[in-house]
């Protein structure tokens, strides 16, 4: 059976919940309240909105104020808000820093206090602003440039320099780690770990121990570094020994010299000096060592492979040195051979030897070109064989020039090593970086 059904009126929707009323909340009327508006000073009210994420409300902020640079299109505001411009900064947060800026709008906010017992409502302006948060940077600029650094080195760098770089991570401390082993307490293992090294450490040697074992290693004849004049630095005793300076014949020189004989050598550097030290049988034995040395290092001939040199066989090396003793000869191969050959080392340990036979001859002054050429080096290597025995090297002076009769010129060319106290050694210097 069909039911008919009034169209002309309507079923109420069921509601689940209770409406709200419609009626606002309002003051009561029964009087008048008076408005007074009141011009922002100073420390004017903010309004501050944040967009999706919320301050908490421990964070201090620092206010800081400047002179608004466009005054005159603000002069609808009041107050100090027309003319000076506020923001707000706070680091306080562990990982966040917070900044608070006026937005630059054409709308004014104003804000109102009511007082319902003297029924008064104040209205003041006050400044709108945004707050906005940003990630603080977790390193320095440098550590950032290094990162990026490694960062290329890994995507395009050669294979050797990404092992390298791998190395270096594989064994990088960082500053984390020791933070976080800062707060370690030592337990019995790490303790007595640390009581093994420190006594191991006790045995070890100091810096200055270390720094005589490094001069030691270097190519250079024994040095005095305690003499307090420089006749003891280097001397004769050292640099032959006794036994070695009573072998070391020189009478065939002094007879050449009283017979007024030109003697022939292949030392022009020690050719020069014969006849000068005539009467210094000491310097005279000096000299026939020099030319041993020099007669013994251009004798030896290089091989392609490598920067040693190999001395001749034995009758072509006796012919070489002019007849000098067998016992002196074989002294000079126990002092500056190895195996029948001559290191690099050794060389140049023979060189500085020479360097300071020369010094103590010419009285601690040396005319070195003649010297350099008797070797067969350069200018700048001879200066460095000087050098590393402690003297220094410069130009050649004028009065020089003259005794040696040699004009401007060639004069250039000729160089003086002198040795005095302090002796100043080359210093160990850092290797270039390659670059690619």
């Amino acid at each position: 059976m069909a039911h008919k059904i009034d169209q002309g009126v309507k079923r109420k929707r069921h509601e689940s919940k209770p409406s709200k009323p419609s009626k606002k909340v309002a003051i009561e009327d029964d009087g008048k309240i008076k408005i007074s508006f009141q011009e922002a000073e100073k420390w004017a009210p903010i309004v501050v909105s944040s967009a999706n994420f919320s301050v908490p409300p421990s964070i201090p902020f620092k206010p800081y104020t400047k002179s608004r640079a466009n005054t005159a299109q603000r002069s609808g505001r009041s107050g100090a808000i027309a003319t000076t411009e506020v923001l707000l900064h706070s680091s306080a947060h562990p990982k966040l820093d917070y900044t608070v800026r006026e937005e630059d709008t054409l709308q004014k906010h104003y804000v109102g206090i009511y007082d319902p017992e003297t029924r008064r409502l104040e209205i003041t302006e006050a400044r709108k602003m945004q707050v906005r948060a940003a990630v603080r940077a977790h390193q320095a600029t440098e550590e950032q440039v290094h990162q990026s650094r490694i960062e290329l080195g890994q995507l395009f760098g050669t294979k050797k320099a990404r092992k390298a770089i791998a190395s270096m991570s594989e064994n990088a401390i960082g500053p984390s780690k020791a933070e976080r082993a800062a707060g370690k307490k030592i337990d019995a293992t790490s303790a007595a770990v640390m009581a093994s090294m420190a006594d191991a450490a006790q045995g070890m040697a100091t810096l200055e121990e270390l720094q005589h074992e490094a001069d030691a290693s270097k190519p250079r004849p024994k040095a005095n570094l305690n003499a307090t004049d420089i006749k003891d630095v280097y001397t004769h005793d050292n640099l032959l020994g006794v036994d070695m300076m009573k072998q070391i014949p020189v009478m065939d020189w002094t007879q050449s010299i009283k017979d007024k004989k030109e003697i022939i050598v292949s030392s022009r550097h020690v050719a020069r000096r014969i006849q000068k030290e005539a009467s210094n049988i000491e310097n005279l034995k000096l000299l026939r060592y020099m030319l041993l040395l020099i007669d013994f290092h251009n004798a030896a001939h290089s091989s392609s492979r490598g920067r040693s040199l190999f001395l001749p066989k034995r009758d072509v090396l006796k012919a070489a040195l002019n007849g000098m003793p067998e016992a002196v000869v074989e002294s000079v191969k126990r002092r500056f051979t190895e195996a029948g050959k001559m290191p690099r080392f050794k060389v140049d340990l023979l060189i500085t030897h020479i360097c300071a036979l020369a010094c103590l001859v010419d009285h601690y002054d040396v005319s070195i070109f003649e010297l350099q050429e008797d070797l067969k080096l350069e200018g700048r290597e001879m200066a460095k064989y000087f050098r590393e025995i402690g003297a220094k090297v410069g130009p050649l002076s004028e009065a020089g020039r003259k005794a040696l009769h040699l004009d401007k010129a060639a004069g250039a060319q000729w160089q003086v090593a002198s040795l005095k106290l302090p002796l100043q050694f080359p210093k160990v210097t850092a290797g270039r970086k390659k670059t690619r």
